[in-house]
């Protein structure tokens, strides 16, 4: 298996904050609405491990992908998208079977990542600091601006 690329491990630690943090606040808002048990709980925490693991697995797909010819990423790409999708049905299917887990509390953690990554690219492209610090030397971070500039 290949290093991780520092670029990925960064991103993806962001990432995983920004699902702890809104896991965090799906609790409070279950209990607040009188929800809460113990399976939005483990579902929360399920559903939160399969955002994060996904988009390692993106981060990975895209470090192996670079490395390819034109029409090999196209295919590394292909595989890796229907393969992290039916990945995620399945978690689901099993979490909506599965009496130890909320189905919602599963479903919502998968939209977070989408969120960070957003807001991550908005503050990047205006200049603002991360929201985790680089360990990294500066070549990582000049290799990110260049990748995200339009």
């Amino acid at each position: 298996m290949a290093k991780i690329d520092p670029t990925v491990r960064r991103e993806t630690a962001a990432v995983a904050l920004w699902v702890a943090i809104g896991g965090a606040l799906l609790q409070g808002v279950f209990l607040l609405c009188g929800w809460w048990d113990y399976t939005v709980l483990t579902g929360a925490a399920l559903g939160g491990a399969t955002a994060v693991g996904n988009f390692l697995l993106v981060g990975l797909m895209i470090q192996k992908a670079i490395t390819q010819t034109q029409k090999q990423a196209k295919n590394t790409v292909r595989l890796s998208q229907g393969g992290r999708l039916l990945l995620q049905g399945a978690i689901l299917c099993a979490a909506a079977l599965l009496p130890w887990f909320n189905i919602w509390a599963t479903a919502i953690p998968l939209l977070i990542p989408r969120i960070a990554v957003s807001v991550r690219a908005y503050r990047i492209k205006n200049g603002q600091p991360r929201t985790i610090p680089d360990d990294e030397d500066d070549e990582d971070e000049e290799e990110l601006t260049e990748v995200t500039e339009p």
